[in-house]
């Protein structure tokens, strides 16, 4: 059941000319940012102010408001949204990271659904920005397809209306009285941050909705090396917390790729000393890219990108599994 303070929500007015405060937890200043600011200040949403929370000073425009974290060192991006929480007016807090960029329609989509009060949070896809190089458009092939993501491919390109229990922070808006319920983000975890406040809304009472129409454009790691150390850090997390929240990450789709990487090593292994076994690595890895390729044709990749797509997804399936195996046996997992 939602929290008894907050019934009297359903007499609110209409939410349409509510301010919203979007809070962008910055890491360092790059081109990446700077897109994710311009985007910020076009918003065709009313009445929106924008929040950076640094480490460090940065030049800003006027209109936007510098929260320093005083740290003086790296902080992870949950304690800089709750800084921004803290120091923002708004009464619905818009969380995007420093390397996506809203659509202009991105709050005024969002915000019609807070109409129903039992919602705490709207989310959307982060889809791969149009023009993306091509190392990019690879990794964003990877996530959006059944290959890569299996049923979570709706996070990272438009799909059904629906409601989630987890979601990534890069777009993620929520409504403040949820968000001070439970406290925030309350955590260093980087990397599975979003999953302890979905868990923490969902336990009490909110419920968090996903709807296609409220897009970002998510900048993809290049493939090789950026892009399999983003998905071995999710691996890792992953891992971490079967043990540490089970209500939304003991499922079975995420032991598939540590499985999958568990076989294909024993295969390869026994391969070794058996022409039979031979034989059917060879036969499971043709089939496997015969059937990535025509997976990235029928989701209209680029002919290059949908012949890199097994490769690519081969890859990554082992870096989330070899590290969800290792999150699996860490007993303390620091930020």
């Amino acid at each position: 059941m939602r929290p008894t303070s907050e019934v009297a929500l359903s007499n609110s007015p209409s939410t349409a000319l509510a301010p919203v405060s979007v809070i962008i937890p910055l890491h360092r200043d790059t081109p990446g940012f700077r897109r994710c600011l311009s985007a910020c200040l076009e918003l065709d949403y009313a009445s929106v102010e924008v929040i950076v929370v640094s480490d460090a000073p940065v030049a800003l425009p006027q209109v936007v408001r510098l929260v320093l974290s005083g740290a003086g060192r790296d902080t992870g991006p949950g304690k800089k949204r709750d800084l921004g929480m803290h120091s923002a007016q708004g009464d619905y807090l818009a969380f995007i990271d420093d390397d996506a960029a809203p659509r202009a329609d991105w709050l005024t989509q969002a915000m019609r659904l807070f109409q129903d009060t039992t919602i705490g949070a709207v989310v959307g896809p982060g889809v791969t920005p149009p023009g993306s190089a091509w190392t990019e458009r690879v990794g964003g092939a990877f996530y959006e397809s059944r290959l890569g993501s299996g049923p979570y491919r709706y996070r990272f390109r438009p799909a059904t209306r629906r409601d989630v229990d987890d979601y990534p922070a890069y777009n993620f808006i929520v409504r403040r009285s949820a968000a001070e319920h439970v406290k925030g983000w309350g955590t260093e975890f980087y990397g599975g941050e979003d999953t302890v406040i979905c868990l923490a809304l969902i336990k009490a009472g909110w419920r968090i909705v996903y709807d296609p129409s409220v897009v970002v454009y998510h900048q993809r790691r290049p493939v090789l090396r950026g892009h399999l150390a983003q998905v071995g850090n999710v691996g890792l997390h992953r891992g971490y917390f079967v043990k540490a929240f089970p209500q939304t990450s003991l499922r079975f789709s995420y032991f598939l790729p540590a499985l999958g990487t568990a076989a294909l090593a024993l295969l390869t292994l026994t391969a070794l000393v058996s022409a039979t076994a031979r034989t059917l690595l060879f036969a499971a890895l043709g089939a496997y890219l015969v059937a990535g390729i025509a997976v990235g044709l029928a989701e209209k990749d680029a002919p290059t990108v949908a012949l890199a797509l097994p490769s690519i997804a081969l890859v990554s399936h082992v870096a989330y599994g070899i590290q969800f195996v290792r999150g699996l046996l860490t007993s303390r997992l620091d930020r």
